[in-house]
């Protein structure tokens, strides 16, 4: 037995307990039978609205505005639980799979909203309609003028009339009841309301003032006014022109046609040499009838469109343009017309369809908890977050958050995540690139071709004229049923350990201090304190005393980039030191100094 026959009405379902009180209420009811009064006539300011809707231009913008961005909200299924601010999304089951088949899928669903949004902003209502022929549930949204109640059943008006008319049809007998979605009146309840209501005074305002300017241009179009010539005065006039009954005003006629028919050339600006007597110069006049452009109505304009701007449903922005607005404040102003101008719209449209069309659906297919499902909207296509890649890379060099926050924030995602190869590859391209003592031991490992080294004291600088031990040769029989020897195995153990530690320092954050009169001055973290001479910045700010000095003295974020460049960062007095300290140079090598 077909689900929408429990609800039409033509069969009855057992009873069930009533639903319980849910959280999200909005004005949305299925017209259950086909009675006249059940269904709405255009009220006249709706018709007022409808025709500003078709002939102002500043109303239209702004009622698709608000259409286009609901028509980029998209709708799921949601069960209520007690305690969440919002309804929990669900994943898999039978509400979901109905709402992934709601108007044939996404596509559908951004015609729906897009069609309630201008529904809700126009006259503030109109109606749902889902029909089921053959099998396939086919959605639309109409307005009040497009249902009736017609014998036996509801007609709407059908999408194939002739443009020069319309004709209407019954609705398929399988299909449900017509849902009317409308914004309530806040005097009364069952009536519709909307914010182009209120404007109607502003837009009878904006459309009188484009009458106004259109007929100062009309005027100016259709008469150039007046030219008083005596009638004592005669004319020269060519002899082609000698016939016609006033042959100078044929002339003239003609002069000025062929100017029209080419405006670009010297006829239509050189002006046209006349003779007369003296005495009648002065007589000559010409009279101008034609409205002059007054640049207060064009203020008015102005200040009625400003008006118009703060009274409907949108962001005024949308209207007066962002020239005022910089990118942050206008993400800000963004992120607010979403929470203020669409989300509530959103909801009502999320309760039409909950009541009208989820819920029932649920209950013929006996779910028990039926009354706990909900439709919700999902605005994440319409939230624009601000640019914070730069706050994003200095909070990851001060280990303040993860990889994966840092991705998010720079416009990746986890598929961009390193690999753990991926990572030892580049930390040993760091290695060889700004700590030359440690190629020898990076480059095998990172090519897999075995170099032998010494291990050396990796806590002191190399003493001059120290001998450099010989790489050893591999055992041709290794003991130990093929295994390095234990000396070999402890010295790759170290060589390990070591190699961990300079990627570890490599990436942490080191600091510069800049004084006055004296050398710049590199500060470790505590991680480098056994290890200050084999640090990469060691080797990698060796010329840091030639490079440009900051116009600031002070301490100075430093890192190394992707190639093992020095880099000095951002100016960060207060940065935290406990525990940093710098390296000096003496007679007897290298001594530490807390900073």
């Amino acid at each position: 037995m077909a689900w929408w026959h429990y609800i039409t009405g033509r069969n009855r379902l057992p009873s069930l307990p009533e639903p319980q009180p849910q959280a999200v209420t909005a004005a949305a009811a299925p017209v259950k039978e086909p009675r006249t009064e059940l269904l709405r006539t255009t009220d006249m300011w709706q018709e007022e609205v409808w025709q500003y809707h078709d002939s102002l231009g500043e109303f239209r913008y702004a009622t698709d505005w608000e259409a286009k961005m609901l028509s980029r909200v998209r709708l799921y299924a949601a069960k209520l639980e007690p305690g969440a601010d919002e309804p929990v999304r669900a994943e898999a089951g039978t509400a979901v799979d109905l709402m992934t088949q709601v108007a044939g899928g996404p596509a559908g669903q951004a015609q729906i909203m897009d069609g309630l949004g201008t529904q809700l902003a126009v006259p503030g209502e109109g109606y749902i309609i889902v029909e089921n022929i053959d099998g396939v549930e086919r959605w639309s949204v109409r307005s009040i003028d497009e249902v009736r109640a017609g014998r036996g059943g509801y007609e709407v008006i059908d999408e194939n009339s002739p443009t020069s008319g319309y004709n209407w049809r019954p609705l398929s007998r399988d299909s449900l009841p017509p849902i009317r979605v409308w914004r309530p009146n806040k005097r009364y309840h069952h009536l519709a309301d909307s914010p182009a209501r209120a404007a109607r005074s502003t837009m009878r305002e904006l459309e009188l003032v484009n009458r106004h300017i259109t007929a100062q241009y009309l005027s100016r179009l259709a008469s150039a006014g007046v030219w008083l010539v005596p009638d004592e005065i005669r004319f020269p006039v060519r002899e082609e022109f000698a016939d016609a009954e006033d042959p100078f005003m044929a002339e003239w006629i003609e002069i000025a046609a062929e100017a029209i028919r080419t405006p670009g050339t010297a006829a239509a600006t050189v002006p046209i040499p006349i003779k007369v007597p003296g005495e009648y110069v002065d007589k000559i006049k010409h009279l101008d009838f034609t409205l002059k452009i007054d640049d207060k109505i064009i203020e008015k304009r102005e200040s009625a469109i400003k008006r118009l701007a703060t009274q409907l449903n949108i962001p005024p922005e949308v209207l007066l343009g962002m020239g005022d607005l910089n990118h942050w404040n206008a993400w800000a102003v963004d992120e607010t017309s979403l929470k203020v101008n669409i989300a509530p719209d959103a909801e009502i449209i999320c309760q039409a369809i909950t009541t009208g069309y989820l819920q029932p659906r649920l209950r013929a297919s006996g779910v028990q908890d039926w009354a706990q499902w909900v439709v919700w909207y999902d605005m994440s296509e319409l939230t624009l977050r601000p640019d914070r890649s730069d706050q994003a890379i200095q909070l990851y060099d001060r280990m303040e958050i993860d990889g994966a926050a840092l991705r998010r924030e720079t416009g990746f995602d986890e598929s961009d995540k390193p690999s753990d190869e991926d990572l030892r590859e580049q930390a040993l391209k760091v290695i060889i690139k700004t700590l030359p003592s440690g190629a020898p031991s990076a480059l095998p490992l990172l090519t897999g071709q075995h170099i032998d080294t010494t291990d050396t004291d990796v806590n002191e600088p190399p003493r001059s004229g120290a001998p450099t031990a010989e790489p050893e040769q591999a055992p041709r029989d290794a003991p130990n049923g093929g295994e390095p020897p234990p000396e070999q195995q402890a010295r790759q153990a170290a060589e390990a350990a070591r190699q961990e530690r300079l990627i570890q320092q490599a990436q942490a954050l080191h600091a510069v201090r800049f004084s006055a009169g004296r050398p710049p001055e590199l500060l470790h973290p505590p991680l480098c304190t056994q290890h200050a001479y084999s640090c990469p910045f060691t080797h990698a700010a060796l010329k840091l005393h030639s490079a440009p000095r900051p116009r600031t003295s002070g301490v100075y974020e430093a890192r190394l980039d992707a190639f093992g460049r020095f880099k000095i960062g951002q100016h960060a007095p207060l940065m935290d030191l406990r525990g940093f300290f710098t390296t000096t140079r003496s007679a007897n090598g290298y001594a530490h100094s807390r900073s």
